[in-house]
């Protein structure tokens, strides 16, 4: 690699902007020469309502509404209002669909040139697939005919269980699951024991890769609960429509819009942590003070064509452990600007401030919540984006999206004040048109170059180009067919230039009125991280960590196969089972008998399959409702790897064979009182501090909750039993802990 100078600097400037303007040129090409001549919308009416519950009248934000077989398609507002915009005069059907509501459609006969109103009063259901979803195929269509396994999770969902952090919700979903730092889905991912390892799983934020530039890793801390309007978790095959980072899944951050009417919504939390359950482990007589705090505050109003959505959020704590001190702010904006002409443009802003004490290793198990290794980091990060919107007609649309990305991620110890952040630009150019009624195609074009600068690796810069192609097939009233491809060629400047074609082909089934069957296989693949090959420090004597540039990118084939069923209006259950091959997998592994010493390792072949379940079940007129999930899954090297120390059929590290969910809830009026129990099995083995204790993680949490109005009284105690276990190697998990909460919007 060149050494970096001012003329290094300056021809990295000029290749900047020789790729941005040929990204730009292919974008004004796609964007503008599409075959949209004939297609142009006439001149129609506007549609625009609420949407509310049946039952209570409460207004429903984040509802999706769609006009079939058309592109067209809106989120409802915090107010639950929605507009459709100049539909073409003639007779379509609205369908509203709401995550634990069953969906409704309506028939609707529009006029060119006037307005019309059109409410919705949707009926709760514990359905799991009646409900519109954007992550699977870039576009809105119905659950049902989705050929990967989706799941969502609505934004009441985060805030009525009293989550600050994202993480709380993810776990609650099948196959999914928190380790250390890591979200893996399916077994996907392990532990990175420096959190320098990269993600396999791709963070979005309103379709905005999120990944870091040096890690390529996501922050899953970065966006406020408060400010989401619904979560969604696509597993298996994303490499076809989101490239390297979704090898073995993505998770989507939908943000919430501005409403029409001015909205101030609020949450405060206060909690304090128990007495460790080993009186050995108390390392401060003041346990009284051991505490956290949050703190959301949100405006939204509409002036004129104009929306602004502005919020401000605190959360701090002092910790459980030693040196675990926390303090984070984070600030987001979201104007919108609607031009009248079935086009939009929607403006984020976003911007996390965080400084925390890091406990790296306890002292030693008899001094669990005590370390000897103390350091502090200062973590910044921001988000801008820009995306644009534009509704040729009910069957034509196009979508062109900016972003400029740039965080540091806190490292533990010493490697935190060695870094630069991270900058990554990226943009897109989309366009999603539907030819005939029963076929849908994406198309688009993905760029995006990345700077990362370390003291521990150089400077790094590489660029990204990413054209793909989906299209969607409806043979008939029950089959659904989709197939597609991606190209990734991805170019370290000064390095090696790496491409990848990733295939997808899916399906979804629906043999009867209540039954769905999907299924698909998908190629996709990523690129190692300029952390991952670069990487090389000694860490006070802790450990090691030493360079590997002849890393090779990851390669992985990816199986799908499940069935939805819905019993009745009060029951439903999926079942999916997977089967994963990865070649090349990138493993952190310790390659010295004697010392910590650590290298990123490609491991020769290994294998992932198993198979979730979950259900949702309310009876005695929604008085109780159950919901629960399971996940069996067994991981393996196929074939002898001496790099990785892995023999021929050994478990993978970190991947849990079991791991359940179960959520019972009791709801009398404006009081509700909920128990979840989340179980993890025991890790079958790890890869470092190989001889020390390990258990099952149980963990059981209470709450009670309380409506009036527009707020909400949460009362919740977490850990319930006080189990001790520990999450990683020698870092116990989160012990008892009490809040009290206070939800509302005014």
């Amino acid at each position: 690699m060149l050494p970096v100078t001012k003329a290094n600097k300056k021809v990295n400037f000029i290749h900047l902007s020789l790729a941005g303007w040929r990204f730009l040129l292919t974008a004004l090409l796609l964007f503008f020469l599409l075959p949209i001549a004939h297609l142009q919308a006439e001149s129609g009416g506007k549609v625009s309502g609420v949407i509310k519950d049946a039952k209570t009248g409460q207004r429903l934000q984040g509802a999706n509404v769609v006009v079939l077989n058309t592109v067209v398609g809106v989120s409802s507002s915090s107010d639950g209002s929605y507009v459709l915009a100049k539909l073409p005069a003639g007779t379509w059907t609205l369908r509203v669909n709401y995550i634990g509501y069953a969906p409704q459609d309506i028939e609707v006969e529009i006029e060119a040139g006037r307005d019309h109103t059109q409410d919705f009063s949707l009926e709760p259901s514990a359905v799991l697939f009646d409900q519109i979803v954007v992550t699977g195929s870039r576009q809105a269509e119905n659950l049902s005919k989705a050929a990967n396994s989706l799941n969502s999770i609505a934004q009441t969902d985060i805030l009525e269980r009293g989550h600050h952090l994202l993480t709380g919700s993810l776990q609650e979903v099948p196959s999914v699951d928190l380790i250390g730092d890591n979200i893996s889905i399916r077994g996907g991912s392990g532990y990175s024991f420096l959190s320098v390892g990269g993600s396999r799983v791709l963070m979005l934020i309103d379709d905005v890769p999120m990944l870091t530039s040096d890690f390529a890793r996501a922050n899953w801390d970065f966006l406020p609960v408060t400010e989401l309007e619904r979560v969604e978790i696509l597993k298996g095959g994303g490499s076809v429509l989101y490239g390297s980072g979704g090898i073995s899944g993505v998770i989507n951050l939908i943000s919430r819009q501005p409403s029409k009417k001015p909205r101030i919504s609020f949450r405060t939390t206060y909690g304090s942590f128990d007495d460790p359950s080993v009186p050995e482990w108390k390392w401060t007589e003041d346990t009284t003070n051991l505490h956290y705090y949050g703190a959301d505050l949100s405006y939204s109003q509409s002036f004129g064509p104009l929306g602004l959505r502005l919020s401000v959020s605190r959360f701090s704590t002092t910790g459980y452990r030693q040196n675990s001190e926390l303090d984070r702010w984070y600030f987001t904006a979201r104007p919108v600007i609607n031009f009248g002409d079935g086009s939009n443009l929607n403006l984020f802003f976003a911007y996390n401030r965080e400084k925390r004490d890091l406990f790296f290793l306890w002292q030693s198990q008899n001094r669990a919540l005590s370390t000897e290794y103390e350091d502090e980091a200062e973590v910044d990060g921001y988000l801008v984006s820009a995306i644009y919107n534009k509704v040729f007609s009910p069957k034509l649309l196009t979508k062109a999206r900016f972003s400029l990305n740039s965080q540091l991620l806190g490292l533990p110890l010493s490697l935190t004040k060695g870094f630069s952040p991270a900058l990554g630009i990226s943009g897109e150019v989309r366009a999603v048109w539907l030819p005939h009624a029963d076929h849908n195609i994406t198309f688009g074009l993905d760029y995006r170059h990345d700077i990362a600068e370390s003291d521990f690796f150089g400077k790094h810069i590489a660029n990204t180009y990413s054209p793909y192609i989906q299209e969607t097939w409806q043979l008939n009233n029950f089959l659904q067919v989709n197939a597609g491809v991606r190209y990734d060629a991805y170019m370290l400047q000064g390095d090696t230039t790496e491409a990848q074609l990733s295939p997808k082909f899916g399906m979804s089934i629906q043999p009867m009125e209540n039954t769905i069957i999907h299924g698909s296989i998908g190629g996709g693949f990523r690129t190692p991280s300029v952390a991952e090959r670069f990487t090389e420090h000694d860490l006070q004597d802790a450990a090691e960590l030493i360079k590997n540039p002849e890393l090779k990118p990851e390669k992985v084939t990816l199986i799908d196969l499940g069935i939805r069923q819905r019993f009745s209006e009060s029951l439903s259950i999926e079942v999916a089972g997977f089967y994963n091959t990865y070649d090349n997998l990138i493993e952190l592994t310790q390659v010295s008998d004697i010392n910590l010493i650590l290298q990123f390792i490609n491991c020769d072949k290994a294998r992932v399959a198993g198979i979730e379940t979950q259900a949702s079940l309310k009876f005695w007129d929604d008085r109780i409702n159950l919901i629960m999930n399971g996940t069996w899954m067994d991981t393996e090297s196929v074939g002898e790897d001496l790099a990785c120390r892995l023999a021929d059929g050994e478990s993978l590290p970190y991947r849990p064979k079991f791991s359940g969910y179960i959520m019972p809830s009791l709801n009398f009026g404006p009081v509700t009182l909920e128990t979840e129990y989340r179980y993890l099995s025991r890790f079958d083995r790890v890869s470092f501090f190989l001889n020390e204790q390990r258990v099952a993680q149980k963990t059981l949490n209470v709450r009670a909750r309380y409506n009036w109005r527009t707020f909400s009284f949460l009362f919740q105690v977490k850990n319930a039993i006080n189990h001790n276990h520990t999450v990683v190697e020698q870092n116990i998990g989160e012990i008892r802990n009490f809040s009290v909460s206070l939800i509302g919007e005014l």
